[in-house]
């Protein structure tokens, strides 16, 4: 797949942000061509202490968060170095921060007081669980607003509630952030000025819930939730490998039943309707289970798929993603070559425009673009010089 010309280069984003949701948002624009000049405090952001044993001080967290993006370390509490943001910020198009609220205002770098320095700036302001309430000075952690929002899963009352297996909020307030930034950014065409973005993870959570949730406000009962979707069965193979069964409609169960010689399944009152069938999924997953035991993973598939049945293997991890063929006759997982860690696998951007996506690069090293930065700014190699003797950068 060809890459795509840079539709956001000349964009200038300053991005003060740590571990997942604020640096992601700042990626997503990288990935276009714009400068995300990433700013970071002399200890590193949070992200690089998700060390793995190959990347080091370099986690999984930073290595893919701030992909594309240049990299300069400032102390932004000392009064030099937040003099050092407002000369970076001062033709900027988009700054992005993810502080709880208020804490950007307590160090001089909040919206007002970036904006009255450049009145055209888009400020993003990114936080756990909003910028009002009894809980907006709380640390906002992703399992915690997979609680929250509920989202954790619980098969049966007595069961404990279990977390999902992926991050909901840190991946999706980025999105929702960066949408609204863009919209900003063509208002801005109108009437010449910026705005002040916010969002947060909690938001971000409840937008993956939106629709599943609908409550009438005179129905006595707590509102529409939708559960797993009615015919959906997870089935282990004679290979031990699992497989998901999604037969939504009444003719796919009805297909499924006969594939599987299951006839009384098909003629059960029970599994009659989808409404039904998502009632019962327990004993329905019963049903099917012995049957998928007696053939493995891949055998299952091809014969679900030969019948238009939907369904799909139950992957643990981006190596089996890596070798699936869907998977990589679209090039969904990339690779990146770092300058110290050899080639990094990794998932793509997740769009394409024209059929075609954008360039990707590795995320920089730690102050890897400090002092090309600042020269870009105007500061002399004697000021840079000066500036890391008294530890304002790296």
């Amino acid at each position: 797949m060809t890459h795509t010309p840079a539709q956001l280069a000349g964009l200038k984003i300053v991005d003060l942000t740590t571990m997942i949701a604020g640096p992601t948002l700042g990626r997503l624009f990288a990935e276009l061509g714009a400068d995300v000049i990433h700013i970071e405090a002399p200890h590193g952001d949070d992200g690089r202490n998700s060390t793995t044993p190959f990347l080091g001080r370099e986690g999984v967290i930073y290595s893919v968060a701030n992909r594309g993006k240049r990299d300069i370390v400032i102390d932004a509490k000392q009064p030099r170095g937040r003099d050092l943001i407002y000369t970076l910020a001062r033709d900027a198009d988009l700054f992005v921060e993810n502080m709880t609220p208020g804490a950007a205002d307590r160090i001089g770098l909040g919206y007002e007081q970036l904006s009255a320095r450049n009145p055209r700036l888009v400020y993003v302001s990114i936080s756990g669980w909003g910028q009002q309430g009894p809980l907006a000075q709380s640390p906002g952690y992703d399992v915690l607003l997979q609680g929250f929002a509920a989202i954790m899963r619980r098969p049966t009352p007595q069961l404990s509630p279990s977390f999902s297996g992926a991050m909901v909020g840190d991946p999706t307030a980025p999105l929702l952030g960066a949408f609204a930034a863009m919209v900003a950014l063509r208002d801005r065409e109108r009437t010449g000025r910026g705005a002040h973005i916010t969002t947060s993870l909690l938001q971000g959570a409840l937008h993956v819930q939106a629709t599943r949730w609908l409550v009438a406000d005179d129905d006595p009962d707590p509102g529409y939730v939708r559960g797993a979707p009615g015919g959906q069965v997870v089935v282990r193979g004679a290979d031990g490998e699992h497989t998901v069964i999604c037969a939504w409609t009444d003719a796919q169960f009805q297909r499924l039943c006969r594939l599987a010689g299951l006839d009384h399944a098909a003629e059960d009152p029970a599994y009659a309707s989808r409404a039904n069938r998502q009632d019962h999924a327990v004993a329905l997953n019963e049903v099917f289970s012995t049957w998928a035991a007696t053939l493995t993973r891949d055998d299952l598939l091809a014969l679900l798929r030969k019948h238009e049945i939907p369904c799909s293997p139950v992957y643990t991890g981006v190596r089996d993603l890596m070798h699936d063929p869907h998977v990589q006759a679209n090039a969904f997982v990339v690779p990146i070559d770092h300058p110290t860690k050899g080639r990094l696998w990794q998932i793509g951007a997740g769009y394409e425009i024209d059929g075609e996506r954008g360039d990707l690069r590795c995320a920089p090293l730690f102050g890897e673009h400090t002092d090309a930065i600042l020269r870009e700014h105007g500061l002399s190699d004697e000021q840079i010089a000066a500036l890391r003797a008294d530890a304002i950068v790296q």
